[in-house]
C-alpha cells in the first residue's frame, strides 16, 4: 500500500472504512456489524503503522521548538552584544560620550523588545502546532477507545450466545421426540 502524505487524514479514512462496514451490515445481523476477518486486521495494522509517524511528528514539533527558542536566544545574545561593543565604542570618544549611552540604551532596550516578540512569537506558534497535534490525537485515540468498547461488547455477546446454546443443549432430552401417529408413551 502507497505511504499517505498526511498520516491524519490517512488514519480518519481507515475508520470511515471500517464505520461503512456497519453501514452495509446485513438487516438479519440486529446490533451486530459484519466485517471480514481480513478487512478489520488489515485497517487495524495499517492503523498502527500510521500512529507512530504522527508521534515522531510530535517529537519533531518538539525538537523544532527547541530550536526556535534557541535560536531567539542566540539572537537576543548577539543583539545585546552588538548594543554592548557599540557602547563601548562611543563612549571612549569623549566629544560624544552622552549622547552614545543614550543611544546605546535605545538600541539594548530596542533589542530586548525585539527578543522577547522573537521568543514570544515562537512559543505561540509552537503551542498552536502542539494543540492543532493534540486534538488531532484525541480524535484518533477517542475513535480507537470507541472500537475497542464495541469490539469488547460484541465478544460479550458472542460468549453470552456460546453459554445459552451450550446450556440449552445440556437440558435437551436424550430420547427423540415421538414420531407422527405414535403415543408419547411408546
Amino acid at each position: 500500500m502507497l505511504e499517505a502524505k498526511d498520516p491524519v487524514s490517512e488514519i480518519e479514512r481507515l475508520l470511515d472504512e471500517l464505520e461503512s462496514f456497519a453501514e452495509k451490515s446485513p438487516w438479519f445481523l440486529p446490533n451486530k456489524i459484519a466485517i471480514r476477518d481480513e478487512d478489520f486486521f488489515r485497517i487495524t495494522q495499517r492503523i498502527r503503522e500510521l500512529l507512530p509517524a504522527e508521534l515522531a511528528d510530535a517529537k519533531a514539533v518538539l525538537e523544532k521548538k527547541d530550536l526556535i527558542l534557541k535560536n531567539a536566544q542566540e539572537e537576543h545574545k548577539r543583539i545585546l552584544d552588538t548594543a554592548e561593543k557599540r557602547l563601548e565604542d562611543l563612549t571612549s570618544e569623549d566629544s560624544v560620550v552622552l549622547a552614545a549611552r543614550q543611544e546605546a540604551l535605545k538600541i539594548i532596550e530596542r533589542s530586548r523588545f525585539e527578543a522577547e516578540t522573537v521568543k514570544r512569537d515562537a512559543l505561540l506558534y509552537t503551542s498552536e502546532l502542539l494543540e492543532d497535534m493534540e486534538q488531532q490525537f484525541n480524535q484518533a485515540i477517542a475513535a480507537i477507545q470507541k472500537g475497542r468498547v464495541f469490539l469488547e461488547g460484541e465478544l460479550k455477546s458472542q460468549i453470552d450466545a456460546n453459554l445459552a446454546v451450550a446450556n440449552n443443549a445440556s437440558q435437551a432430552p436424550s430420547a427423540a421426540p415421538p414420531l407422527e401417529g405414535e403415543s408419547p408413551a411408546g
